[in-house]
Protein backbone atom coordinates (compact mmCIF):
# COMPACT_ATOMS: atom_id res chain seq x y z
CA UNK A 1 0.00 0.00 0.00
CA UNK A 2 1.13 3.28 -0.69
CA UNK A 3 0.44 6.11 1.81
CA UNK A 4 0.13 9.80 0.51
CA UNK A 5 2.01 11.75 3.00
CA UNK A 6 0.28 15.16 3.88
CA UNK A 7 2.33 18.20 4.34
CA UNK A 8 0.91 20.99 6.45
CA UNK A 9 1.52 24.06 5.68
CA UNK A 10 1.20 25.97 9.11
CA UNK A 11 1.00 29.39 8.32
CA UNK A 12 -2.32 28.11 6.38
CA UNK A 13 -3.58 26.80 9.28
CA UNK A 14 -3.11 29.57 11.71
CA UNK A 15 -4.41 31.87 8.88
CA UNK A 16 -7.45 29.73 8.33
CA UNK A 17 -7.84 29.21 12.57
CA UNK A 18 -7.28 32.93 12.68
CA UNK A 19 -10.00 33.55 9.96
CA UNK A 20 -12.72 31.27 11.56
CA UNK A 21 -12.35 32.70 14.69
CA UNK A 22 -11.30 36.10 14.42
CA UNK A 23 -15.09 37.19 14.91
CA UNK A 24 -15.44 34.68 17.76
CA UNK A 25 -17.71 37.33 20.21
CA UNK A 26 -20.18 38.91 17.88
CA UNK A 27 -20.82 35.15 16.58
CA UNK A 28 -21.54 34.26 20.78
CA UNK A 29 -23.86 37.87 21.38
CA UNK A 30 -25.67 36.72 18.04
CA UNK A 31 -26.29 32.96 19.19
CA UNK A 32 -26.97 34.53 22.54
CA UNK A 33 -29.40 36.60 21.16
CA UNK A 34 -30.89 34.43 18.71
CA UNK A 35 -31.39 31.28 21.66
CA UNK A 36 -32.96 34.39 24.00
CA UNK A 37 -35.60 35.41 21.31
CA UNK A 38 -36.67 31.62 20.34
CA UNK A 39 -36.88 31.12 24.42
CA UNK A 40 -38.63 34.42 25.81
CA UNK A 41 -41.76 32.58 26.26
CA UNK A 42 -39.88 30.03 28.79
CA UNK A 43 -41.33 30.46 31.90
CA UNK A 44 -37.34 29.97 33.87
CA UNK A 45 -36.22 33.07 31.68
CA UNK A 46 -39.45 34.97 32.73
CA UNK A 47 -38.93 34.45 36.50
CA UNK A 48 -35.50 35.37 36.46
CA UNK A 49 -36.95 39.20 34.84
CA UNK A 50 -35.70 38.89 31.40
CA UNK A 51 -39.12 40.07 30.05
CA UNK A 52 -38.37 39.08 26.47
CA UNK A 53 -34.97 41.06 26.60
CA UNK A 54 -32.27 39.55 24.23
CA UNK A 55 -29.05 41.46 25.15
CA UNK A 56 -26.38 40.16 26.63
CA UNK A 57 -26.12 42.36 29.80
CA UNK A 58 -29.51 41.58 30.74
CA UNK A 59 -28.75 37.84 30.41
CA UNK A 60 -25.39 38.43 32.59
CA UNK A 61 -27.39 40.60 35.06
CA UNK A 62 -30.66 38.34 35.13
CA UNK A 63 -29.50 34.75 34.54
CA UNK A 64 -27.34 33.52 37.33
CA UNK A 65 -25.06 30.65 36.87
CA UNK A 66 -27.00 27.49 38.02
CA UNK A 67 -26.81 24.08 39.20
CA UNK A 68 -28.67 20.54 38.34
CA UNK A 69 -29.67 20.90 41.93
CA UNK A 70 -31.70 24.75 40.82
CA UNK A 71 -32.91 23.78 37.35
CA UNK A 72 -34.07 20.03 38.98
CA UNK A 73 -38.14 21.40 39.70
CA UNK A 74 -38.33 22.67 36.57
CA UNK A 75 -37.05 19.23 35.07
CA UNK A 76 -39.41 17.18 37.28
CA UNK A 77 -42.36 19.02 35.42
CA UNK A 78 -41.32 18.33 32.11
CA UNK A 79 -40.55 14.47 32.80
CA UNK A 80 -44.23 14.62 34.93
CA UNK A 81 -45.81 15.69 31.15
CA UNK A 82 -45.78 19.51 31.63
CA UNK A 83 -45.70 20.84 27.91
CA UNK A 84 -45.65 24.56 29.09
CA UNK A 85 -42.74 26.61 27.92
CA UNK A 86 -40.81 25.84 31.63
CA UNK A 87 -37.44 25.84 30.40
CA UNK A 88 -37.47 26.71 26.61
CA UNK A 89 -39.73 28.06 24.21
CA UNK A 90 -40.93 24.91 22.29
Amino acid sequence: MIEKVVKLDMEKVIENFERLTKDAENVQKETLKRILEENASAEYLQNLGLNGRTDPESFKACVPLVTYKDLEPYINRMVGGDVSPILTGK
